[in-house]
């Protein structure tokens, strides 16, 4: 599955490396851009090369994770398709604010589910804070549809550091045919 980049219509999407620290520290560590995210926001560098070394390694073990989001060269995000042998396989995506109502969420999110067709996954779920209103419509416009309500299922750790209740969206592909 790995695929060193995705190519869409403006997007390039590509594995995060180290030299990536400044370009994501600087969305993972804004406040409003961070709200809705199921991880505490960057408050140190150190963060952020964590979460770098973290996502290398998830590629290297699973062909897949945490693909960066660069218009003309530069890194405005990062989305992902990410395996876990005891669940679907999830997305997710978190845009720069500078970058927000361009429709590159959708554009990521979308290349995202057709790699998870193209490798023959099954099921593909995202899920979402209730008060998400510009992310219920992208996973929306996307296809996926909403399923379950989780009572009280996760913290988000940049609102109220509370138990929430989590909107959980899917898609199903139907099994490849012939190969």
């Amino acid at each position: 599955m790995i695929r060193p980049e995705i190519r869409t219509a403006r997007l390039r999407l590509r594995p995060p490396a180290l030299d990536d620290l400044e370009a994501v520290y600087a969305y993972a560590s804004d406040p409003a851009v961070v709200k809705y995210m199921g991880w505490p926001r960057h408050t140190s560098r150190g963060m952020t090369r964590a979460f770098l070394k973290s996502r290398a390694e998830e590629f290297e073990a699973r062909g897949t994770g945490t693909f960066l989001v660069e218009l003309d060269g530069a890194v405005i995000g990062s989305t992902g398709l990410h395996l876990d042998d005891d669940a679907p396989a999830a997305t997710g995506y978190i845009i720069a604010r500078s970058h927000w109502g361009h429709g590159y969420a959708t554009e990521a999110t979308q290349a995202m589910l057709a790699l998870a067709r193209e490798n023959g996954l099954p099921r593909v779920e995202a899920g979402c804070h209730p008060d998400n209103a510009a992310s219920i419509r992208v996973l929306e416009k996307c296809g996926l549809r909403r399923g379950a309500t989780l009572p009280a299922h996760m913290v988000f750790p940049n609102l109220s550091g509370a138990l929430t209740d989590l909107l959980l969206y899917s898609i199903e592909f139907a099994p490849k045919v012939g190969g």
